[in-house]
């Protein structure tokens, strides 16, 4: 009785604990090299090999949105922020580990998934 008693008060405290350890962050630009980042006009991107998280911000106040397309594998995606200036996105991707990853900044119209232009590929490995 004893035990059970005692596991009824710790095990609420450890969910409680593992909880808090996992919440989210938001992702620091200042801690990537400028040249470890996909520019475009109002757009940048990043993809953080350890846990395959793909960000991406836009940097300037002009009606479009930020936009970046990654490929691995066979796989083409896109994924938008259209949630305006200073705003960044975290896609939480699922990529197999030592995976050849490219990846690129565009900016475009969300309305339509219209792209305009986009900066140089970057590559990484997951």
């Amino acid at each position: 009785m004893r035990a059970l008693k005692r596991s009824l008060v710790v095990l609420p405290i450890a969910a409680t604990l593992s909880l808090v350890g996992t919440a989210a962050q938001a992702f620091d630009w200042d801690s990537v090299g400028w040249d470890a980042i996909a520019n475009s006009q109002g757009a940048r991107a990043y993809f953080q090999p350890d846990g395959e998280h793909l960000y991406i911000q836009d940097t300037l106040k002009d009606g479009h949105s930020a936009v970046s397309e990654i490929e691995y594998g066979s796989r083409h995606l896109t994924y938008w922020n259209p949630n305006g200036l200073d705003s960044t996105r975290d896609v939480n991707l699922d990529i197999a580990e030592l995976t050849a990853v490219r990846y690129n900044a565009c900016y475009g119209e969300y309305d339509g998934y219209k792209i305009i232009g986009c900066g140089y590929w970057k590559g990484a490995r997951a």
